[in-house]
């Protein structure tokens, strides 16, 4: 049974209850509202309890989803796990969502949030914080420099050994600095969407895709530049 299906037999309530809510639109409808906007639609149909419309938003955002939980868990089924967990709450909590063209932003702050808290109670890999100062309290005003990177330390790897390097390096950053630097990069959303999805500020998201990518220089400056 696949993921989607498993979401789907998970909610066997919602599924009696969506027929009563959901009013009877013909094809012909149906048809120029998706071509209008069908992620909305979707979103609005599934805030109604269409398991439907649901499973479209799954099937269109679930391999965004895993990529993100995967690059930061490193595990093929803890990610799969995680990935069902992130849709599950979603559905939960889709009728709570305000404005349905903010889905994307919205679930990808529900698995941010809930890999993040996953990775403090498994505590597997040493983290280090980018955003502390050097040295101890005595240091004040003390912090990173911040290197003016001009491209991804990745996109110079071209054998799947050394991508396993750069991938192990990246488990050594924090939640906050993996989660931009998986949405970035491997997603492509844009610093101001990834503001969204983490609450911060646009200079934040900066910050952190700086530091992350000065710190992963340094951890693979004998690949790079060997």
């Amino acid at each position: 049974m696949g993921i989607a299906s498993q979401v789907v037999a998970a909610l066997p309530r919602a599924a009696g209850c969506a027929g009563n809510r959901e009013r009877v639109r013909t094809g012909a409808q149906r048809q120029n509202l998706a071509v209008q906007n069908p992620q909305i639609e979707w979103v609005r149909r599934a805030q109604q309890g269409d398991l439907a419309a649901f499973e479209q938003l799954f099937q269109q955002h679930q391999r965004g989803v895993y990529n993100l939980v995967y690059q930061m868990v490193r595990s093929d089924a803890d990610a799969s796990d995680l990935t069902q967990e992130v849709f599950l709450r979603a559905w939960k909590a889709l009728p709570r969502l305000e404005a349905p063209e903010a889905f994307v932003s919205w679930l990808y702050r529900i698995a941010t949030n809930r890999t993040r808290n996953w990775i403090r109670d498994h505590s597997r890999v040493r983290t280090e914080s980018l955003d502390q100062p050097f040295g101890g309290d005595d240091d004040e005003g003390s912090t990173r420099e911040i290197a003016d990177v001009s491209s991804d330390p990745a996109g110079a790897v071209q054998t799947q050994a050394t991508r396993e390097v750069v991938r192990s390096a990246v488990q050594t950053l924090s939640p906050d600095h993996q989660a931009v630097v998986t949405l970035h990069h491997l997603e492509g959303l844009s610093v101001e969407e990834i503001a969204q999805v983490m609450r911060c500020s646009v200079g934040t998201v900066k910050s952190r895709l700086s530091r992350a990518r000065d710190h992963l220089r340094r951890k693979l400056a004998a690949y790079v530049e060997g």
